[in-house]
C-alpha cells in the first residue's frame, strides 16, 4: 500500500486490538486531521462522504444500532499510526456531500481510571495529606501538585498514564538533520516564547497541632526545701485533692501531719478549810484553782502576745451577833490572771501534681527556591516571583488524620522524619512550579511521514536544525493532517525545552552536633549545615533539615518531668500583710491595763495578721500556645538545559 493511505473502520466498542481486518475503507476520507496536545486525548477530524443507503438516502450516524467506534489507522511507510476513538457528537454539514466528523480517544471509564492512577500516586513525599483539605483529597488532579507530571491518555489503548512534563518515560526520538529520516522540512519550524521563566517561588507553611500529655510530677522535695525544712501551716491550710494549681495542674495526691499538738487543756485543783468552835459550830473555807495550758511537743514555739490580763474580786459578808453588834461572817476572793500566747505549727507534708496537656502549637516554615534558569528580558534574579502562601496543615495531633505526628507529645513536628517528608513535598511543589515554567522555549517542526508513528507525548525529542541550532525537550504536541484538496499530508510536532543552566545539587555531610559521625551514624544526631538530596528531587535541589528549636517553655513531655522542669516561678514565703513595714513582727509583750480584755483581743488578732504565712509558686501553664518560624535552607534549583539562550 502506498504511504499516506488512510484506513477507516468503524468497530465496536469491545474491538480494543488493531487487526488485519481493520486495514479496510468503511467511508471514503478526503481530508482528515489526527492531533493531540498534553494533557488531552487524541482527537481525529474527518471529512468524508456523506453516508447514503442504496436508495440514496442520508444514514444517520447516531441512529440506533449505529456504530460509532472507529479504528483509524495511516500508512506512513515504515509502521501505522493509529488512532482508536468514538464519535462524540452530531456530524457538521450533515446536508452536504462531505460531512465532518469528530471523534476522540477518551476511555468511558476515565474517570475511574484517574482515580485508581491517583491512588497509587499518592505517596510522600509527592502528595502529603497534611497539608489537604479533605474536600480535596479525592481529587486526582490535587494528586499531581507535587509532581512535574500530566495526565497521557494512549490514542490506541486508551490508558490513563502520568508522563513527566520534563522527561519522557519511552524514550527519545532523534532529528538530527544527518540522515534521511532524521532531517525536517524548511517549512514548518517555529519558535517561541510560551511564557517567561518563573525565578522565584516564596513559600510559606504552617504546621498545627496540640500538644497533648498526661502524668505527674511530685513537688514534695522542692516544697519543703524551698520552705527551709519545716512547712509552716497547719493540715487544713494543706491542698487537698482535686485542688486546682494553675493552668492544667491540680493535686494528684497529698497528705499532711501537724507535727505539734496545740489541743488546750484544762486542770482544777482544789481544798476545804474547816474550822470547829467550842460551842460545837464550825466553819468552812473552800479553795479552788483552774488552770489552762497546752501541751505542745518537742519543738513546739510558743510566744506570749501581749500582757496578761488579771482579775482580782473580793466579797465581804456581815452579821449582827446578840448584842446587836456586826461582824465579818464571810469572806470570799476570785482571782484570775489569763495570757494569750501564739504557737508555730508545722507539718509533714506530700504534694503530687497531676498535669493535663493541651497546649496549641504551630510551626511556620518559609523558604524561598530559586531556579537557576537562563535570562530572556531580565535577570533572574529580577524576574517573576510566585507566592505559595496558603499551605496550612491539618491538626497534626489529631486521631481522625492518624495523628501524623505520630507523638503528640513532641514539640517540634518539622525535625521529625515525617515532618521531613512534609518540608520535602514544600520543595516538590515549587519545584513543580519552576520546572513548568522553565519550559519557556516552544518550537514546532515538521518531520517526515515515515517519522511519526515514533512519536508520543510521552517522548522527548531531540532536534538539530541550522536556524535554531540544537534543541531537546518534551513533545507537548503533534499532529497530522491530510488537506482533501491538494492530497498533502502535513506533520508538525512541538516540544517544550528548559531553559536552565543544568548541573546537579551538591550534598554536605555538615557537622554532628553530638559526636563523629563514625561513632554514631549520620542518622541518630542532629547536625548543622548538613544539605540533603531526596530522591524524589531527582539531584537537581537540597535542603538543610532542620533541627528542632521550639519557641516555648521547655517542657519535654517526651521524657520524665521533675518540680524543677514545671516550676515557672519559684517559691516565695510571704509572712505577715503585704505592704506594711513592720510585717512578720508580731507585737510581743506590751502594756494593757488589767481587765481590758476588748483592747487584748485586738491586739492578739492583730498579732495573727502579723505572723500569717502565705507561700506562692507558679507551675508552667499546661494550656499555654506557642509559635516557633523556621527559616529553611535550600539550595538553587538545577533546570536541565533544553535550549541554550546564551550560546554563540
Amino acid at each position: 500500500m502506498p504511504a499516506g493511505l488512510p484506513y477507516f473502520a468503524w468497530i465496536d466498542a469491545s474491538e480494543t486490538t488493531f487487526g488485519p481486518e481493520h486495514l479496510r475503507w468503511d467511508e471514503e476520507v478526503f481530508s482528515f486531521k489526527l492531533s493531540q496536545e498534553e494533557g488531552d486525548p487524541a482527537s481525529l477530524t474527518a471529512v468524508v462522504r456523506r453516508p447514503q443507503n442504496e436508495a440514496g438516502k442520508t444514514i444517520g450516524l447516531l441512529g440506533p444500532g449505529r456504530k460509532i467506534w472507529v479504528w483509524f489507522a495511516l500508512d506512513c511507510g515504515p509502521a501505522l499510526i493509529k488512532f482508536r476513538g468514538r464519535l462524540v457528537g452530531i456530524p457538521t454539514s450533515i446536508f452536504e456531500e462531505l460531512v465532518t466528523l469528530e471523534f476522540v480517544a477518551r476511555p468511558f471509564d476515565y474517570v475511574a481510571q484517574k482515580e485508581a492512577l491517583a491512588d497509587t500516586l499518592r505517596v510522600l513525599p509527592y502528595y502529603d495529606e497534611a497539608v489537604i483539605e479533605k474536600s480535596r483529597r479525592s481529587d486526582p488532579d490535587v494528586v499531581l501538585e507535587g509532581y512535574t507530571k500530566i495526565w497521557h491518555y494512549d490514542r490506541e489503548t486508551h490508558v490513563v498514564t502520568v508522563s513527566d512534563e520534563i522527561t519522557g518515560e519511552d524514550g527519545l526520538v532523534e532529528f538530527d538533520g544527518d540522515s534521511e529520516d532524521g532531517k525536517v522540512l524548511y517549512d514548518g519550524l517555529g519558535w517561541a516564547l510560551s511564557s517567561g521563566p518563573l525565578t522565584r517561588v516564596d513559600v510559606s507553611a504552617e504546621y498545627t497541632w496540640t500538644q497533648q500529655a498526661r502524668g505527674t510530677v511530685d513537688l514534695t522535695h522542692y516544697l519543703t526545701t524551698a520552705w527551709g525544712g519545716l512547712i509552716g501551716l497547719k493540715n487544713s491550710d494543706w491542698p487537698k485533692h482535686g485542688t486546682g494549681l494553675g493552668e492544667g495542674w491540680e493535686v494528684a495526691q497529698s497528705t499532711a501531719q501537724d507535727l505539734y499538738d496545740f489541743t488546750v487543756h484544762t486542770r482544777t485543783t482544789g481544798s476545804t478549810l474547816i474550822v470547829k468552835f467550842p460551842d460545837g459550830a464550825g466553819h468552812s473555807t473552800t479553795f479552788t484553782e483552774t488552770s489552762s495550758y497546752i501541751s505542745g511537743g518537742r519543738g513546739v514555739s510558743l510566744n506570749a502576745v501581749g500582757p496578761a490580763v488579771i482579775k482580782d474580786n473580793a466579797t465581804v459578808s456581815t452579821a449582827e451577833d446578840g448584842d446587836h453588834h456586826q461582824y465579818i461572817s464571810g469572806y470570799s476572793r476570785s482571782y484570775s490572771q489569763t495570757w494569750s500566747v501564739l504557737g508555730f505549727q508545722a507539718i509533714n507534708a506530700t504534694l503530687i501534681a497531676g498535669y493535663t496537656a493541651e497546649r496549641p502549637y504551630t510551626e511556620r516554615v518559609t523558604f524561598s527556591l530559586v531556579a537557576d534558569v537562563q535570562s530572556i528580558l531580565t535577570d533572574p534574579e529580577d524576574g517573576e516571583a510566585l507566592r505559595i502562601d496558603d499551605v496550612k496543615s491539618v491538626n497534626l495531633s489529631d486521631p481522625e488524620e492518624g495523628i501524623p505526628i505520630g507523638d503528640p507529645r513532641r514539640q517540634s513536628y518539622i525535625a521529625t522524619e515525617r515532618g521531613n517528608r512534609s518540608l520535602e513535598h514544600l520543595i516538590l511543589l515549587a519545584r513543580a512550579k519552576l520546572m513548568l515554567r522553565a519550559r519557556a522555549v516552544e518550537i514546532a517542526f515538521a518531520p517526515k511521514l515515515s517519522r511519526m508513528p515514533e512519536i508520543t507525548l510521552r517522548k522527548n525529542a531531540f532536534l538539530i536544525e541550522p536556524r535554531v541550532g540544537e534543541a531537546l525537550g518534551k513533545i507537548i504536541e503533534y499532529s497530522i493532517a491530510l488537506d482533501g484538496s491538494d492530497g498533502r499530508i502535513k506533520c508538525e510536532v512541538s516540544i517544550g525545552c528548559t531553559i536552565g543552566r543544568g548541573g546537579t545539587a551538591a550534598t554536605t555531610d555538615g557537622i554532628p552536633s553530638y559526636c563523629s559521625i563514625d561513632y554514631a551514624g549520620p542518622d541518630y544526631q542532629q547536625f548543622i549545615g548538613r544539605t540533603v538530596i531526596p530522591a524524589a528531587f531527582d539531584s537537581s535541589v537540597g535542603y538543610q533539615p532542620p533541627n528542632a528549636d521550639p519557641n516555648d517553655d521547655g517542657l519535654n513531655f517526651m521524657g520524665s518531668l521533675t518540680a524543677e522542669d514545671v516550676i515557672e516561678i519559684p517559691l516565695t514565703l510571704h509572712v505577715g500583710e503585704e505592704d506594711t513595714d513592720d510585717a512578720g513582727q508580731p507585737p510581743w509583750g506590751g502594756e494593757v491595763k488589767s481587765g481590758n480584755e476588748e483592747a487584748v483581743n485586738d491586739y492578739v488578732s492583730e498579732a495573727v495578721k502579723k505572723c500569717a504565712v502565705r507561700a506562692t509558686f507558679k507551675l508552667k501553664s499546661m494550656t499555654r500556645e506557642f509559635s516557633t518560624d523556621y527559616e529553611l535552607e535550600v539550595t538553587d534549583l538545577q533546570i536541565p538545559t533544553g535550549y541554550d539562550l546564551e550560546a554563540e
